[in-house]
């Protein structure tokens, strides 16, 4: 769901930045198709690689190049076959970022940047000014700024809407009283925070208790206080905008309290590798996820395809690959729909004129015609969730054939009165 995306705290880490760049063979086309000649397009990434959350987000590369592989042993898009020609670490850090964007159109020559997986994405306004198509993880506030810049799944986001997910998920858990946490040193946690308070304050129920000052890394006494209120206030639901980690930890906390009765809205974990590493401790924690749930991959070929293709690689299925996937995708739709006289500008444009784009059955309807600035009069938002039950994930609140569940987004919708969508 694209409103319900934030940006974790960051980090400042001391590790190098990789880069894989290569040289631009001569006999480009021209200044309106950089890294396109007769026989190659070029694209190259930024990634987080290094994240204070230890979240896999290099996996977009691996996702992108195996979606990439499959459509140039066909012979590529109108006989050019795609390379990915230059792979960065922006550390996730301001500065690393837009280093690593203008290496990738300065040096390193590419006609579009994929896939963008990080927590600061501050080279978004240069990609803008040069008009590069760009394709992404849409975490960040940025991926609005310009009509070349394609989040997976939309790129408008807004932070302090009210904020539907945890409300219809306290309702489904029947909960009485809610909790809500987030990060005090990070904006944009904050921001999402006092958003999901709007719409409890909307749609109920009642807010009992909130704490946006927790530090990333916290420890069980950090949180005492917390805990403490927790149990004072007779809170049975956790809203929070935090990492997994975060989240998790604080249920430990709980738990050691005394506390075992609380479910939780988790804005980010969905990955098989989380669920490995903490297993029944996510019991009660429901995700919420803008694409089709691995667990439905029987409904969409496609993702089955992509499963497929990651386990050839020796990775789980996870978010992170997906993007870069879907990333390659939606570059590869653009390319087919201008044909052989490819420009940046015309890849852009025919993508912005696609209405209903599924990403192949992967994810809900996209109009990319409207994605990109605040939500159109009469559209929706639709999303899937997935609850962890006896150290597994199972999809919930769905229909047969309808994975995903919709609601009115402007305006918004009086009562938390779902519709379900195959699309």
């Amino acid at each position: 769901m694209r409103k319900f995306r934030w940006v974790l705290v960051t980090v400042a880490v001391a590790v190098a930045a990789a880069s894989l760049g290569i040289v631009a063979p001569a006999g480009a086309q021209s200044a309106d198709a950089p890294g396109v000649t007769a026989k190659e397009i070029k694209v190259g990434g930024v990634v987080g690689k290094t994240n204070p959350t230890g979240r896999p987000y290099e996996n977009g590369f691996i996702g992108a190049q195996a979606y990439l592989d499959l459509i140039n042993k066909k012979g590529g898009v109108n006989g050019r076959k795609i390379s990915i020609v230059a792979k960065y670490d922006d550390q996730s850090r301001d500065s690393k970022n837009i280093t690593a964007i203008r290496s990738l159109v300065e040096e390193d020559k590419v006609f579009a940047v994929l896939p963008v997986e990080t927590q600061n994405f501050a080279g978004a306004d240069y990609l803008v000014q040069k008009g590069t198509p760009t394709f992404g993880w849409n975490i960040n506030s940025q991926w609005e700024k310009g009509p070349n810049l394609f989040g997976a799944g939309g790129s408008y986001l807004c932070f302090t809407c009210p904020i539907l997910a945890p409300t219809f998920i306290a309702q489904q858990q029947d909960a009485k009283k809610v909790g809500l946490l987030a990060y005090g040193s990070s904006a944009s946690s904050t921001d999402c925070s006092q958003g999901q308070e709007a719409a409890f304050d909307k749609w109920g129920p009642k807010v009992a208790f909130k704490d946006r000052s927790l530090s990333f890394g916290f420890s069980a006494n950090d949180v005492s206080a917390a805990v403490q209120a927790v149990k004072d206030n007779g809170v049975d639901f956790m809203a929070t905008c935090m990492d997994i980690n975060g989240e998790s930890n604080f249920n430990k906390a709980l738990k050691q309290s005394g506390v075992t009765n609380v479910k939780y809205y988790a804005p980010e974990g969905y990955d098989s590798g989380v669920l490995k590493e903490l297993g029944s401790d996510l019991d009660g924690f429901t995700f919420v996820i803008d694409f089709l749930p691995f667990e439905n991959a029987k409904e969409s070929p496609n993702m089955q395809l992509f499963i497929k293709e990651m386990k050839k690689r020796g990775i789980e299925p996870g978010e992170h690959s997906l993007v870069g996937w879907n990333s390659a995708q939606l570059l590869v739709e653009g390319l087919r729909k201008v044909g052989k006289n490819v420009t940046q500008k015309g890849v852009v444009d025919a993508i912005n004129q696609l209405t209903d784009y599924t990403y192949e059955g992967t994810r809900p309807s996209v109009d990319w015609s409207t994605a990109h600035g605040p939500f159109p009069p009469g559209s929706k938002s639709c999303s899937a969730y997935v609850e962890v039950k006896n150290g597994k994930f199972v999809p919930v609140y769905n229909q047969p054939g309808k994975p995903y569940v919709c609601f009115p987004q402007n305006p918004y919708p009086a009562t938390l009165v779902p519709e379900y969508s195959a699309s």
